[in-house]
């Protein structure tokens, strides 16, 4: 038998497992399995954690503890390594060592006392992004988490005007229970709103994210005024309302422009994560105005960095001759008519008119390459419906076609 980093459990490569397989054996692998499926999702998230805090490792403990293990080596060895103001590179095997090799082939040997860090996009050119990005797809690599691809979050004009707080993340309904969810699993803690004791402020938190440095970042939240009624005057809230997020030190609110750039960027990107997985506008069915300005309206940084990748990606889909890649959308031609998915929420808009069509996710874009998939799956539904819009002669499923023909 067999057990890989999935979980999955097979008998000479079969997924049945037979019966003259001792069965106390069978029941440990199948323990073991269980464990492996909960310690996955954690080490994967403690690695991007050491990538969020710069720390700082000397050669011989990354061999030893990440990239020899039989566990983190699975993560470790898809990531690219930095010699502390130095060259990087991806590792890679060499006469029972690790050394690392960059885009261009160079070979990189650290001693084993060389402080080594996770190379961060952040800290380098455009041009050295655009060459790991080129370099990934090339070699099809998929990452456990966004590194290559990470996106980065500069002060923007109206931050340095509102000085010790960021808006760029409020103003959005998000689902309550699924933001608290993603925020939890990042480190966040204090997200706690319902309906229970309104008198005693459950409409109205703060979530809080302990940060390098001594800083803690702190994202407030509320309840809109439909909330109670929206609910069916129950305890448990289904959307909130995001609000201001801000920096502090020993209870002193810090202004943004001395926050370091990587820990302002991590934190704006778990922002930008949880309204891109757990925004109301992306609810197929949706409507209302705010729907209308999320569905259709500018990219934020991560859907920024999904046009990037669609751009690398596109030359390689089966429908390349039929999609363009504008702005904000993926115009795909069909032959009963023209689509454009947004990139930011994956809804289409129909040609010439405008008219809105919902389609409910139900497959993945699991038919070409993907160099990461962690924004609730969005980049895959964007290519799972250029696949379907393009060949829309084919559709027989009525509620789309309904839709589609005038």
């Amino acid at each position: 038998m067999r057990l890989d980093l999935s979980g999955a459990i097979t008998y000479n490569g079969r997924k049945t497992i037979p019966k003259s397989v001792d069965r106390d054996l069978l029941a440990e692998f199948k323990a073991t399995a269980k464990e492996l499926k909960k310690a996955i999702p954690a080490e994967r998230f403690r690695v991007e954690r050491a990538l969020a805090s710069e720390r700082l490792w000397r050669w011989d403990e990354v061999c030893e503890f990440y990239l020899d293990h039989p566990v983190t080596g699975f993560f470790s060895r898809a990531l690219i390594w930095e010699v502390l103001q130095g060259p990087a590179g991806l590792p890679v095997r060499v006469d029972g060592g690790w050394e690392l090799t960059d885009p261009a082939g160079r070979r990189i040997q650290p001693r084993p006392d060389t402080p080594v860090v996770l190379w961060h996009p952040i800290s380098h050119t455009a041009d050295e992004v655009r060459a790991w990005r080129d370099h990934l797809m090339e070699i099809g690599l998929r990452q456990p988490y966004k590194q290559a691809f990470r996106e980065i979050y500069l002060l923007t004009p109206a931050e340095e005007r509102t000085r010790d707080r960021s808006l760029r993340f409020s103003n959005h309904l998000l689902r309550y229970g699924q933001a608290k969810a993603l925020l939890t699993g990042r480190g966040w803690t204090g997200m706690s709103l319902g309906h229970w004791d309104a008198a005693g402020g459950s409409g109205w938190c703060t979530a809080t994210k302990e940060l390098p440095g001594g800083l803690t970042a702190a994202w407030d939240f509320h309840l809109d005024e439909n909330s109670y009624e929206r609910d069916g005057y129950g305890t448990t809230a289904s959307i909130c309302v995001s609000g201001e997020l801000r920096f502090t030190s020993e209870g002193e609110t810090v202004p943004l422009a001395e926050v370091a750039p990587l820990i302002l960027s991590e934190a704006l990107r778990d922002a930008d994560l949880a309204v891109g997985v757990t925004s109301t506008g992306l609810d197929p069915h949706g409507s209302g105005d705010y729907w209308q300005s999320y569905g259709f309206g500018d990219l934020t940084e991560s859907a920024q960095v999904r046009r990037d990748a669609l751009a690398r990606l596109l030359p390689r889909l089966a429908v390349a001759d039929r999609c363009t890649l504008q702005e904000r959308f993926l115009r795909v031609h069909g032959d009963l008519r023209t689509y454009r998915i947004h990139l930011g929420s994956g809804n289409i808009l129909m040609e010439p008119n405008d008219a809105y069509l919902c389609i409910v996710p139900r497959g993945t874009g699991d038919r070409v390459f993907l160099p990461f998939e962690e924004d609730g799956g969005m980049l895959s539904i964007i290519i799972s419906k250029a696949f379907l819009l393009a060949a829309d002669t084919a559709i027989n499923d009525p509620s789309i076609t309904r839709q589609i023909h005038p």
